[in-house]
């Protein structure tokens, strides 16, 4: 811990290190430690009361940020866990020293590290053990946010990797060169703790990073912030695997030469004749559906890069190769039996998927471009008409630049006016960024940069020349203080600053603002390293370098115009995602309309594969049991590139349940779950209790007419296996909110009896359990009622709350429609003929035991096993919607939608 020139981040560090240490939450005992530490001789003098309250704060604040581990979808063949127990033999030198570089450097929140420290366990677990005798080749992918620091998971994945005994580690960035140096610049920082270029040099004491909390350990490297993988440099290192305790890194962008390169070169120093080498590599795919993902045909010879990472994992006698993405499109649309011996595994993640979640601060896309998002109101629209004057969304690389839009200089101006805002709040030493992303040729890039920077030399002139008059003054004599101060009004009037006080910062704060292109013609356009002690501000005009894995530090207004139409290349682009600390009320995208609703599908084809994968992981598939869909109802929008969805399927699926009966004959083997969907049920029988009254039905009973939101929010509790193929809380949830007719208003509610001698209870009613064979499914996850007929309910049920004369009217009606006499109806011939409300129907289960059900292993499973059915009439205002998805194979295989034919006459 260092004082250097900053006493208030110095108490801030001293404080944070001793409550994480004695593990104390009160604040009490924080002020206590601040009043101590402020007396010390280093500090006495040099922390004023605005620094002890600032330290308060922060800490107060950076404690109440959350992070939840996340789940796995594991493979069929069953991993033998290996690290916890392995654990406390290690020195774990590596991890601990970058979490406590996280914390003290990078200002991560205790509690966020905690959590990534269990969950980095549970990663390094499934990763497999290094050191066995035998041998592996293991395949995961780890999916994130944009912007969500994956850097870091990664790095603390190495870490512990590190730790563990992986004797080579190779990192795999994307396919930019700019990208890769930023990459190896954050490895250096918090793997290696030294510069890489001097480390390859023989120097070992230019530490950095974690070097400076332990500079005892680090990895033998040969790639550093200069030069990516290079055999003649690598041969100046002649060392080869096994040669020394410290594990080998290798920071490359996914390059064929390359890739080429470091194959031959670890087969010629290590591999023993045919032999594979007899050690352990790690490869860590960063943005892994870019580049890696083999886009040929199964007929052919895979894609170049594809292969030649294939090559690289075959090498070794244990091998594991885990990919991150924020977008996994791609990956999951690789066929996961594509395996064969001459083209070596595919990387399809047949062992383990791992959805992180990002803590509580993250923001990210739903919080800006969902229904309820919290920061929606960053979002400013791009006069098209006006941009098209300038920037034609489909021009050519030829196009003459001779303008900026007017909406692009206001951009321009908030960002000069948020500069000026942050300095006001003291945050003065930080990073600021602009992105301007209009155009992926870099001609038009470069001439977008000179207008911009003549402007921005304007500004800056005039404020020079007018920022020591009287703010009315400077208004009546320069027309850039004049549109600053309309852009201000428009922007930031609401904030707590006054034009003057804007106006008298001005200058000292827009100075330093630069403008800079981020393309091949200037490969060091955002140098950030280089402000590290004062912050860089800049204006960044790009298009493929800032549309994938670099990262804008402190980014705050963005201007987009791009028309590229696939989900994960716009997904990468929204540079804007991210941690916006102290200053998120600051933030603006500016964006045209078509695509923020672009986004606005993306998001909800992301969350809804999102909340797929969660449901995945409840019911016990694997990832090879893993069937997708991806929406993709926008018929402007591609999933991802074409090349990559060769094994994908179109799929309609009915989101109107006018006339349909659905049910959930698939229930979770887990006592948590099954007790919280009782939970689920027990409120909604509460509301029914206090606000209806009780009606018999039979030997059921039920309660007439209830209000709709009372079965919402049961369906919005209730967890469902994602088995039941067209029961899916969510949709049923959105299609009864979304019906703009009356008929889902009022619902009629029964609790059904049945034949067991258990009863359960409604108020003082006994009623009768319903009894059901069953069988097991997915590893015993699953239990399946009335076997591979998959039924919950009888035929009869559908007959809840009608009258006999009802009944008979329906009969007929059906008789008279299918020119047949029946002597019984279909359950769904109840709703598809007369006028009733939609009924909910709840059955608890006793599970009948006889000679051809399996032993349920979990014998705690559960005493109440609670089960739904849904019907809905026939609607007026529905006529059936369908929404598009884009379905794997696997999905193609698994679910067939044609289901709500199993309720029809043959029940």
């Amino acid at each position: 811990m260092r004082l250097n020139n900053d006493p208030k981040q110095f108490l801030y560090s001293l404080v944070l290190t001793t409550i994480i240490n004695e593990k104390t939450e009160e604040e009490d005992i924080i002020d206590t430690y601040i009043e101590q530490y402020s007396m010390m001789p280093m500090l006495i003098g040099k922390i004023t009361e605005e620094d002890k309250k600032y330290v308060k704060n922060r800490i107060t604040a950076e404690r109440s940020i959350k992070l939840s581990k996340g789940y796995v979808l594991e493979g069929e063949e069953r991993h033998q866990k290996w690290f916890l127990s392995k654990k406390a033999e290690l020195s774990m030198a590596y991890w601990d020293r970058y979490s406590k570089y996280l914390i003290e450097e990078k200002h991560f929140a205790p509690n966020v590290v905690n959590t990534m420290d269990e969950m980095l366990d549970n990663l390094t677990d499934l990763l497999g053990n290094p050191e066995i005798e035998g041998k592996f080749q293991r395949r995961g992918l780890i999916i994130g946010d944009v912007q969500s620091g994956k850097t870091s998971n990664y790095t603390g994945l190495i870490c512990k990797a590190a730790d563990s005994g992986y004797k080579v580690i190779v990192l795999l960035t994307g396919v930019i060169e700019k990208l890769r140096k930023q990459t190896q610049l954050r490895i250096d920082e918090g793997f290696v703790g030294m510069d890489s270029q001097a480390l390859m040099k023989g120097k070992n004491d230019n530490i950095i990073g974690v070097g400076n909390y332990n500079p005892s350990v680090y990895p033998v490297v040969f790639t550093t912030t200069e030069f990516d993988f290079k055999t003649n440099l690598a041969n100046t290192v002649g060392i080869k695997i096994g040669q020394v305790n410290q594990p080998m890194v290798f920071v490359i962008k996914k390059n064929v030469s390359t890739l080429r390169n470091l194959n031959k070169w670890l087969k010629m120093f290590n591999a023993n004749g045919e032999d594979k080498i007899d050690s352990s590599i790690l490869v860590v795919d960063d943005e892994s559906d870019n580049a890696s993902v083999n886009t040929n045909n199964e007929d052919q010879n895979p894609t170049t890069i594809n292969g030649k990472i294939r090559e690289l994992l075959a090498m070794f006698k244990r091998a594991s190769y885990v990919g991150f993405t924020a977008t996994p499109f791609a990956n999951i649309f690789i066929d996961p039996e594509s395996n064969d011996s001459m083209k070596n595994e595919d990387l399809f993640p047949k062992d383990y998927i791992y959805c992180l979640n990002a803590p509580s601060n993250y923001i990210g896309a739903r919080d800006i471009f969902g229904e309820d998002g919290e920061h929606r109101g960053m979002l400013r629209k791009i006069d098209k008409d006006a941009i098209e004057l300038h920037i034609p969304y489909k021009h050519k690389n030829g196009h003459v630049l001779d303008a900026m839009p007017s909406d692009m200089i206001e951009a321009i101006e908030t960002f000069l006016l948020a500069n000026v805002i942050r300095d006001l709040r003291g945050d003065i030493k930080k990073h600021r960024s602009m992105l301007i992303n209009v155009s992926r040729f870099t001609n038009i890039q470069n001439s977008l940069a000179v207008l911009v920077n003549n402007y921005l030399k304007e500004i800056q002139a005039s404020a020079r020349i007018f920022s020591h008059l009287s703010a009315s003054e400077a208004l009546n004599n320069s027309v850039y203080f004049r549109s600053l101060y309309k852009t201000f009004e428009k922007q930031y009037s609401h904030l707590e600053f006054t034009w003057k006080e804007i106006s008298q910062q001005l200058y000292k704060s827009i100075a330093p603002i630069i403008t800079t292109t981020v393309n091949k013609d200037n490969s060091n356009g955002l140098n950030y390293e280089e402000y590290e002690e004062v912050g860089l501000r800049a204006i960044a005009i790009g298009g493929l370098s800032l549309s994938r894995g670099l990262t804008l530090e402190g980014l705050i207004v963005s201007y987009f115009y791009r028309n590229s139409k696939m989900y994960d290349t716009l997904m990468q682009m929204g540079r804007w995602f991210g941690y916006r600390v102290g200053y998120d009320d600051l933030c603006r995208i500016w964006m045209e309309e078509d695509g923020i609703e672009w986004y606005k599908q993306i998001n909800r084809a992301t969350e809804e594969l999102r909340n797929d994968l969660k449901k995945y992981n409840k019911s016990g598939r694997t990832p090879k049991e893993f069937g997708i869909r991806v929406r993709s109802d926008v018929n402007t929008l591609l999933v991802t590139a074409r090349n990559k969805m060769r094994t994908a399927s179109n799929m309609e699926v009915c989101i109107s349940l006018s006339g349909e009966v659905i049910e959930t004959p698939c229930i979770y083997n887990d006592i948590t779950m099954n007790e919280l969907n009782k939970e689920a049920v027990n409120v909604l029988k509460e509301n029914l209790l206090n606000n209806y009254k009780i009606e018999k039905l039979g030997k059921s009973i039920g309660f007439r007419n209830v209000d709709k939101c009372y079965i919402t929010q049961m369906l919005s509790n209730y967890n469902v296996s994602i088995l039941n193929n067209c029961f899916d809380c969510d949709s049923i949830k959105e299609f009864i909110e979304a019906y703009t007719g009356n008929e889902l208003d009022k619902w009629d509610v029964a609790f059904a009896s049945g034949s067991s001698v258990k009863n359960f209870y409604v108020d003082t009613f006994g009623i009768k359990k319903v009894e059901r064979k069953y069988s097991l499914d997915n590893d015993n996850k699953i239990i399946k009622l009335s076997g591979n007929k998959k039924r919950l309910g009888s035929p009869s049920d559908g007959a809840y709350f009608l009258s006999a004369e009802e009944i008979e009217e329906i009969k007929r009606e059906y008789e008279k429609d299918n020119e047949k006499e029946v002597s019984t109806l279909s359950q769904k011939t109840y709703f598809r003929y007369g006028k009733r409300n939609p009924l909910l129907v709840i059955y608890y289960v006793d599970l009948r035991k006889d000679e051809d059900s399996e032993e349920i292993k979990n014998t705690n499973i559960s005493e109440d096993i609670v089960g739904l059915s849904i019907g809905i009439p026939n609607l007026s205002g529905s006529n059936s919607h369908y929404a598009r998805y884009k379905i794997n194979k696997i999905q193609r295989e698994l679910l067939q939608f044609g289901d709500l034919n199993d309720y029809g006459d043959d029940e």
